[in-house]
């Protein structure tokens, strides 16, 4: 007989199998069909955005220029674009020929100073001061006119002293043609852009 109250289920059976609440079929929300998709997939749901790391693909860094005499990225040292002169002097290197003409300027510049005081030295070191700053080359001829005419001004020395005892007319003649001759040809020497070296030369400027 019904008393109104629900059933006691046996053991091994289920609510649903005795009395009680049934829950209804064929009723709620079903889940759609294919599921829910995943989030960022097309068709809906929430796409996270798509952040790159510096250094990774998708970022590009500022391409800022490092600081002078810091390497730049890919190694070395990064080249100046810029327009600074360039020479030990700030100026600019002398062409090849100009380079020949202050090299014969450095040899026969000796010419106009041995007649004044015996000063042919004057010349070659004016040249080497000046353009011999911006050329290894004209640096080099100048040294070596210098040198050579520091040696004949000792070697004059010597035989003015021995004019005195009579052969020292000869020596001072010798050496005259000596040195004019070594000048000239050195001159046509570095005419053709060749380094000249003096023999019997006392080299005491480097």
């Amino acid at each position: 007989m019904s008393t109104g109250e629900p059933a006691t289920p046996e053991p091994g059976q289920s609510p649903s199998q005795g009395g009680g609440y049934q829950p209804p079929s064929g009723t709620g929300y079903p889940p759609p069909a294919g599921g829910y998709p995943p989030p960022g997939a097309e068709g809906g749901g929430y796409a996270a955005p798509n952040y790159s790391a510096p250094g990774t693909e998708g970022y590009t860094a500022p391409n800022y220029p490092p600081p002078a005499g810091q390497p730049f990225a890919g190694g070395g040292q990064q080249p100046y674009q810029g327009g600074y002169p360039t020479g030990a002097t700030g100026q600019a290197p002398l062409s090849p020929t100009e380079e020949r003409t202050w090299a014969m300027a450095a040899h026969l510049s000796s010419v106009l100073g041995i007649w004044v005081f015996f000063l042919g030295a004057l010349g070659p070191l004016v040249v080497l001061l000046a353009p011999g700053q911006r050329s290894p080359y004209v640096r080099a001829q100048a040294i070596e006119a210098l040198n050579f005419n520091i040696s004949v001004l000792i070697y004059s020395i010597i035989a003015w002293i021995l004019v005195f005892v009579l052969i020292g007319f000869l020596m001072v003649a010798a050496l005259f043609v000596f040195w004019l001759l070594f000048t000239i040809i050195a001159t046509v020497k570095v005419s053709n852009g060749e380094p000249y070296r003096y023999p019997l030369t006392i080299r005491l400027v480097h």
